[in-house]
């Protein structure tokens, strides 16, 4: 792949608002000048994940991890850098020349034909459910409408209907121009059977786009009209742009609001979630249909560490909540369960009751300890022997997953009064249940910048970064040899080449120069130390000039030592007097 200009990457980066993209993926906090979050690139309960949009850089204070608007979509999207640039040049209008950048990167492509096959798929079923006057689809619509769905919903999440027909979709889409074979990747059309060609997955079903949080369609839902046509619903398979277990039906629309009031409802079905939502609940998603996978948790976590489970009563819905419980609490999140009436979900209970008793449930969820003591206790007796022995394995083993030692002390205490049974008892089986399955996990592996740059180093470079005139004056006295690790002398290297080139310089054309992960983070680091914090610019130079200057010293020194006690060892008396006198004139 060919180069791309630096003039296109440096438009780019000045078209790309930082805390707009980064706003796409996590939810960000105004705090003070600056925007904060949780970090989507480790786990953390406490926001340090920090945007500065006036720098146009992030950084996070809990991993170490920082860079620009490039630098962060390359991690997020695992992009290299020339794709990562591609990726912001088409959100914004920017045309990057073929003959400079070369071919596009296949798979890359790919995902983004299919994404594009997706869009006219989801543009063609919405049209026809809006404006289609065949029978079957007034039979859609007024199913829609029996459910209280209405037009203004309907536009909002992009609703459909297949029609009734073998090849609808495809006759549509090949008439746009896409092959037969981009179609059948796409998850739209299955080969029939022992004959030639295709014939449209789905027909004759109202249509749910599946939808990310960057707002496109990567797969659809698609339920039935009519019990004869088989199951309730269907689902695309998995594509080059939709695995199952990764994405939750509606994030898109309520993921800004789950950051503000800092919690998330997570329901089963497409209309589980659509009911409460017409209704005015919007911090709520679907995970549709399954139990939460570890993919699904992190991407919730990006917006909020709190999470309400609303699943079916049934006893399937009710087990994918119990499946869900252990991979919540293996993430760090906070976990309540909240219960409907028998035989009820979402839609039909909302439907029945009113929003405000739903919304009464949800307020009155019961703690994870509670929820599953009163499910194990619905097949198991609590009050005999052998009942009460399986309730406290199964309920230990869960409490033991907690990282936090304080709360698993205080789930012990509370299951101990549930069964009725002395503490000490319950603690010394909890001791043998964590070192049966190795409770004690290995330490997070994180990005933290090495701690052996001193403090002299990060604050002569902040002030660089600050204002690259103070490169000039510290080049009279020192040069990036001098710094005290390889990153700093990495980033001091850098700095002295770009004064070369020009008297002003931003923390961007920095990070564009700077190819190490680890050299961008320092550089974000050294750019969220507060103006307050250095103090007096100009004494606090001076004194890092004459810290590096007596480290130098000292280095030099150690250096002329070492050869003095080598000559002395060989007895060359001529090089020990040349050596001895240079050690002299240091000391001066």
């Amino acid at each position: 792949m060919g180069l791309i200009p630096n003039d296109i990457i440096n438009q780019v980066i000045d078209r790309s608002d930082i805390v707009e993209i980064i706003g796409d993926y996590t939810a960000l906090k105004k705090a003070g000048q600056n925007f904060k979050a949780l970090c989507p690139f480790h786990h953390e309960k406490s926001p340090s994940f920090v945007v500065n949009p006036d720098k146009q850089i992030f950084h996070c204070f809990g991993c170490g991890v920082g860079g620009n608007v490039i630098g962060f979509l390359m991690r997020q999207e695992h992009l290299e850098f020339p794709q990562a640039v591609r990726f912001l040049a088409e959100k914004k209008g920017i045309v990057i020349p073929e003959d400079e950048a070369g071919a596009s990167n296949p798979s890359r492509q790919l995902r983004e034909d299919v994404l594009k096959a997706n869009a006219l798929a989801a543009a063609f079923f919405h049209d026809i459910l809006l404006t289609g006057r065949e029978a079957d689809v007034k039979v859609a619509r007024d199913y829609l409408k029996g459910r209280g769905v209405h037009l203004e919903t309907v536009k909002k999440f992009q609703l459909g209907f297949a029609p009734n027909e073998w090849d609808a979709l495809l006759k549509y889409l090949k008439a746009k121009g896409i092959s037969e074979e981009l179609i059948l990747k796409a998850g739209l059309i299955i080969a029939r059977e022992g004959k030639s060609g295709f014939y449209d997955r789905f027909r004759n079903r109202v249509i749910f786009p599946i939808v990310d949080i960057q707002n496109r369609a990567v797969a659809f839902g698609a339920r039935t009209m009519e019990a004869s046509d088989g199951a309730k619903y269907i689902n695309s398979p998995e594509t080059p742009v939709y695995t199952k277990g990764q994405h939750l039906f509606g994030l898109n629309l309520c993921r800004q609001r789950i950051g503000e009031v800092d919690q998330i409802i997570v329901v089963e079905g497409y209309m589980d979630m659509i009911m409460p939502f017409i209704h005015g609940v919007d911090n709520i998603a679907a995970s549709l249909g399954t139990a939460l996978t570890t993919d699904q948790i992190r991407l919730i976590r990006r917006y909020t560490p709190n999470v309400v489970m609303l699943f079916d009563t049934d006893a399937a819905g009710q087990s994918a909540i119990v499946r869900s419980l252990d991979l919540l609490i293996d993430e760090g999140m906070n976990v309540r369960v909240a219960r409907l009436k028998e035989g009820e979900d979402p839609d039909s209970f909302i439907r029945q009751e009113g929003i405000d008793a739903f919304n009464a449930r949800i307020e009155h969820a019961q703690s994870l300890l509670d929820f599953k003591f009163n499910w194990l206790s619905a097949q198991i007796d609590p009050l005999t022997v052998e009942g009460k022995t399986k309730i406290a394995r199964e309920l230990l083993a869960t409490i033991a997953r907690f990282k936090s030692e304080v709360a698993k002390y205080e789930l012990t205490k509370a299951l101990a009064q549930k069964l009725n049974i002395p503490e000490s008892v319950l603690f010394k089986q909890s001791t043998q249940v964590q070192t049966q399955q190795g409770s004690v996990k290995k330490p997070e592996v994180e990005t933290k910048v090495s701690a052996s740059t001193s403090a002299s180093d990060e604050l002569l470079l902040s002030l660089f970064l600050k204002d690259p005139a103070w490169v000039k004056a510290a080049r009279e006295n020192i040069g990036p040899e001098d710094f005290s690790d390889g990153i700093a002398r990495q980033v001091a290297d850098t700095v002295w080449s770009l004064a070369d080139q020009a008297n002003d310089w931003s923390t961007n054309d920095l990070l564009l120069r700077l190819n190490d992960e680890a050299a961008q983070s320092f550089v974000t680091k050294l750019s969220s130390i507060e103006e307050k914090k250095l103090g007096d610019a100009a004494l606090v130079f001076q004194d890092c000039i004459a810290k590096i200057l007596k480290e130098k010293q000292k280095k030099a020194r150690g250096k002329l030592m070492e050869a003095i006690r080598q000559a002395e060892v060989s007895r060359d008396t001529e090089k020990l007097d040349k050596l001895r006198e240079e050690f002299n004139q240091l000391l001066k």
